[in-house]
């Protein structure tokens, strides 16, 4: 019973922190605001998290395991399905759509830029491995073999998701997420098409 009351407790300070650095900002965003959130003491939330940095870190593996497991699960079906734009689309709504998930991403991001090398280190590295996860499933859909144009695509993508949740926050209704999926795929069927020519 205790293991799990403490799990509960656990998923529930993740979950007040997301909500609140998404609302306010990690730096403005105490561990003390944390606590009164979740109903808990200070101890407790220590008991659980030894600083700040170890609940960004948390906050950090949590989002982006769920978006590399987004990728594994969802990019090869709608890939061989002949319906890569759906993945796209999937992807952009998940980051224009949820504001809380975008504000708390630029956040991240945000904090790693300003100085806490921690954050940033950890933040580029999860980065890196979504990255590597989108490349290779674009390189077994499509058979592109060329590393040059794996990288390539799979940064743009990366890129394409930050710009659009920026634009989505600045402007809200200004994005089509299906246009832009579906020109995306085009181009990407167009790269294999010639590289498989070569």
């Amino acid at each position: 019973m205790a293991v799990s009351q403490d799990n509960n407790n656990r998923e529930k300070i993740l979950t007040a922190a997301r909500m609140l650095m998404a609302e306010k900002g990690i730096k403005k965003t105490s561990l003390a605001d944390i606590a009164r959130e979740v109903g808990i003491s200070k101890g407790t939330l220590f008991y659980h998290f030894a600083s700040k940095d170890d609940l960004v870190n948390d906050i950090l593996a949590d989002h982006f395991t769920a978006l590399v497991n987004i990728t594994k699960q969802y990019l090869p079906h709608h890939l061989k399905n002949n319906a890569p734009s759906k993945i796209f689309k999937m992807l952009f709504d998940l980051f224009t759509s949820e504001y809380d998930i975008t504000r708390l991403d630029l956040y991240l991001l945000q904090e790693g830029i300003q100085g806490n090398e921690n954050i940033n280190q950890k933040f580029l590295e999860r980065k890196r491995n979504w990255r590597k996860a989108i490349a290779e499933e674009l390189e077994a859909t499509f058979q592109i073999k060329d590393p040059i144009h794996l990288s390539a695509l799979s940064t743009m993508l990366l890129a394409m998701i930050d710009g659009l949740a920026i634009q989505v926050l600045v402007e809200p209704g200004s994005v089509n997420n299906d246009e832009i999926a579906s020109t995306l795929a085009e181009m990407i069927k167009l790269l294999a098409s010639a590289e498989s020519q070569e």
